[in-house]
């Protein structure tokens, strides 16, 4: 449960070699490059320190090459980058970026010409279906377009509106004259005609009738029919143009999909090389750089390292340089790692600290299978779960998948497939409430016993008295809540006589007192020369405060665990009421809705439940041991991305 074991390195060696050791670093993934002027003294960095990075912008256009071109970059392992140092060097810059910027330029022109045909194709489409409503009148529309002293309007209203202008003869007035073009159930197309000298009172009236214009493009001539067969033409025509618009374009994006992963791995390098050059302290004649590395991997690093010849890189460890704070790198094992997400959702440990990623995944595994225990449904977010991380990588497929299978071993225990009852047997939650409820809150308790044993062992750690011994998430806290703990349930007579219960009510006393006295009782064990702070007065009101507050949370804590039985009633109870909803007239079950009822449930309880098991996690747990200040480990800063353009085809011809 520990972070991963660094060691400190210091390289140094002859100016010459910078540049291949920093590439070496840059391509390894386990090297963490720490600026090096922060621990060096009289040591300058390199001029470059303060200039802005010449190959950040280029690298960005890459990214955007890429993303234009529809070739998906991902992740692959930073081991990935080969070859000797000085060969991610060996091609002309200047040619590349001429390259890439006349790729670039090629693609998004042809992306442009592509859309303004699309504009033009739906253009057309729409001058069609407003021809369609045009209906049997075979104006010319040249001519309807270039009146002189009369307004046509083409458009439609509601068919209530077109009977009541038919009742009331409102059509054939003298400002107006309305002819249907297409009669409909519900609307009513037409055009009607009315003098310059009176459009605007004409208009008034047919907005009233709620008439909506339609204005017809002057891109449609002669009459409509003549208009729709010559925009038709026109329409295939574009779409040839755009087939052909589209293979040329194929052709750009295979240019470009050659020039990424000509250059993308080459540019990352180069990026990430002179990011950490900024880092290294130099003299006119070498140079030096500090970097954390796990035990692990520092035989491996050092026999790379002893490729130059004039390389030194004595190793240390994090005792022996109190000054400086290591950063933390998370390895857990392969069911743990994906909670990661979690953990540095909230922060990362210290690297003195205790990793929280085993606990917090075996803790949230366990509530998530009690409060949604269901073996079909499970089964069914643990199916869907996997699928989502193996087509899309997404890490919270892969969480879901193992929280599936924990619903589903609960699901048996509890007898519930689909929540149906009666197919296999179980423990049913709803017949034993009490003690569902009770096992909850005791699962709280040592959930958070858990928690204060794992603050004690930090504090350990750390050299922390106050933390280990005193505090209350320490040795005197977990003492004085198991005190009264056992105070309870000897006086509530859940546990046998074997001692008197004023015992545990003195013992937790005591440990009260510790707790209050918690800053001068550690100062006198450290033997600090001043053990109680200047105000004595304030010291201890506050003190008394706090305790109330300590003791309140204790109580609290324990007590908010009985939402994970109540979420497991609260389960029996929804399918219970799905199953009452399936019921037909004849007595059985109606399929679609156990279908739908199911669904419901999975969506709607299945967040739920995870959201209120990241509750428990922050705010019940992690508070008690864990304060999320840690650094990330960074490692030398290249991650080459692997190239996958789905467009382009594979294998020979």
């Amino acid at each position: 449960m520990a972070v991963t074991k660094l060691k400190l390195m210091n390289i140094s060696g002859s100016l010459g070699e910078v540049a291949g050791v920093l590439h070496m670093c840059a391509g390894d993934p386990y090297v963490h490059v720490e600026d090096a002027s922060s621990v060096m003294h009289g040591l300058k960095l390199p001029s470059a320190s303060s200039e802005q990075n010449p190959y950040k912008e280029l690298f960005a256009g890459l990214e955007a090459l890429a993303a234009a071109a529809g070739i998906e970059l991902s992740e692959s392992p930073k081991n990935s980058v080969q070859g000797e140092a000085g060969g991610a060097f060996d091609f002309d810059e200047d040619e590349a970026r001429r390259l890439l910027r006349a790729c670039a330029d090629n693609l998004k022109s042809k992306n442009d010409e592509i859309n303004a045909v699309n504009v033009s194709v739906r253009e057309n489409q729409k001058i069609l279906e407003q021809l369609d409503h045009v209906g049997n009148i075979s104006a010319n529309l040249d001519a309807l377009f270039n009146f002189e002293f009369v307004k046509f309007r083409f458009g439609h209203m509601p068919r209530e509106a077109y009977d009541s202008i038919a009742l009331y003869g409102v059509a054939d007035t003298d400002d107006v004259f309305f002819i249907p073009s297409s009669v409909e159930k519900n609307e009513v197309w037409g055009i009607y005609f009315t003098p310059r000298t009176k459009s605007e009172k004409v208009d008034s009236m047919f907005s009233i009738l709620h008439f909506e214009r339609v204005r017809i493009s002057g891109r449609a001539h002669g009459t409509p029919e003549n208009a729709k067969i010559e925009l038709t033409r026109e329409i295939e025509s574009q779409k040839e143009k755009m087939n052909a618009l589209k293979s040329e374009l194929a052709g750009v994006a295979a240019e470009a999909e050659g020039l990424v992963e000509r250059y993308y791995e080459k540019f990352r390098l180069l990026c990430d090389i002179y990011e950490l050059k900024k880092k290294t302290a130099c003299t006119s004649t070498g140079f030096h750089l500090v970097a954390w590395l796990p035990e692990s991997h520092v035989k491996e690093f050092s026999e790379k390292l002893a490729k130059f010849s004039s390389a030194d890189s004595p190793v240390t460890s994090p005792a022996d340089v109190p000054h400086m704070t290591p950063p933390t790198l998370l390895r857990n094992f392969i069911l743990f790692k994906p909670f990661e997400q979690f953990v540095k959702m909230y922060g990362l440990p210290l690297y003195n600290e205790i990793d929280p990623t085993p606990f917090l995944a075996l803790t949230y595994i366990l509530f998530f299978g009690i409060m949604f225990g269901d073996l079909g449904q499970g089964l069914v977010i643990s199916s869907a779960g996997f699928l989502l991380w193996g087509l899309k990588r997404v890490n919270l497929g892969r969480i879901a998948g193992i929280l599936g299978l924990s619903s589903a071993v609960f699901g048996c225990l509890f007898g519930s497939v689909f929540g149906l009852e009666d197919v296999i047997p179980g423990y049913n939650p709803l017949e034993h409430i009490n003690t569902v409820l009770i096992a909850a809150v005791g699962l709280g308790a040592a959930t958070v016993s858990g928690a204060a044993i794992i603050n004690i062992i930090n504090g350990v750690k750390q050299k922390n008295v106050e933390k280990a011994l005193f505090s209350q998430n320490g040795l005197a806290g977990l003492v004085f809540y198991w005190s009264v703990i056992m105070a309870a349930l000897l006086t509530m007579k859940f546990l046998p006589p074997f001692v008197s219960a004023a015992v545990f009510v003195g013992l937790a006393a005591l440990m009260a007192a510790l707790i209050y006295l918690r800053e001068p009782l550690a100062g006198l064990v450290t033997r600090k020369s001043k053990i109680i702070p200047q105000n004595p007065g304030e010291f201890f009101v506050t003190g008394l405060f706090e305790l109330f507050e300590i003791i309140l949370s204790f109580l609290t804590n324990t007590v908010s665990f009985i939402r994970v039985g109540a979420f497991a009633l609260n389960h029996v109870g929804m399918m219970s009421v799905v199953m009452l909803l399936s019921r037909t007239a004849s007595g059985g079950k109606n399929p679609a809705v156990l279908v739908v009822g199911n669904i419901i449930v999975i969506a709607l309880e299945g967040l739920i439940v995870g959201i209120q098991c990241l509750r428990l996690q922050y705010y019940e747990i992690f508070g008690r041991f864990f304060a999320g200040s840690g650094r990330v480990f960074a490692s030398g800063g290249f991650t080459a991305k692997k190239i996958n353009n789905p467009n382009k085809k594979r294998g020979g011809s």
